[in-house]
């Protein structure tokens, strides 16, 4: 994995029939107002809406750190916030930039790439300018790879969809057609409520 945790987990859910007012009024039953509030083992934390809830993906150290927040604090915010509790997608991390080169989260970009392995992933990402030693020049707020049962889930954070877009036409449609993946690129853009970085440090 790259990045730097082995243990750590894509965390996603969608909370249906919420809004931004319950989603904000979780974070305040947990005391969150920014990154020094972070809970112990988070990376990275971002929400967006959708057409008919919140979407929701955290990168954690491990399983086990979820857990320990999930049970001692989050179980009892979102109950508070009126938020349904929904079993969770866990998937294990192939690959994070917790911080980027983008600062303002105004847009989650979810790309479901079934049939893409780790090893063309990681073709493309060597011939990206972005994925250079200098993870922090990358022009995302964050990115994220998890690896799922047939293929990879990215999900980034970026400034807007304008910034993506020039960021798909310039580096991933040329890395892409270079490690011969022919299957199309079908991003899902939403607008983006949440972010948050974690304490931990992540290599990069």
């Amino acid at each position: 994995m790259k990045g730097g945790t082995e243990m750590a987990i894509l965390v996603m859910f969608e909370a249906k029939g919420v809004g931004r007012a319950e989603y904000e009024a979780s974070n305040d039953a947990l005391g969150i107002t920014g990154e020094d509030d972070a809970p112990d083992g988070l990376i990275t934390h971002s929400a967006a809406l959708t057409d008919d809830g919140v979407l929701v993906v955290d990168v954690w150290e491990s399983r086990e750190k979820l857990e320990v927040f999930f049970n001692d604090r989050l179980r009892a915010a979102l109950e508070s916030a009126g938020i349904p509790i929904s079993d969770p997608t866990i998937l294990p991390v192939h690959n994070v930039i917790q911080q980027g080169g983008g600062t303002t989260a105004g847009t989650m970009v979810v790309i479901d790439m079934a049939g893409l392995t780790t090893d063309t992933y990681d073709r493309m990402a060597a011939s990206m300018d972005a994925h250079g030693s200098e993870l922090r020049d990358h022009p995302a707020v964050q990115h994220v790879a998890a690896v799922t049962d047939d293929g990879l889930l990215v999900v980034d954070v970026w400034e807007s969809p304008e910034a993506f877009g020039a960021f798909a036409e310039s580096q991933i449609g040329p890395a892409a057609e270079a490690a011969g993946v022919t299957a199309p690129i079908e991003p899902k853009l939403l607008p983006a409520i949440g972010r948050l970085r974690g304490r931990m440090p992540v290599a990069g």
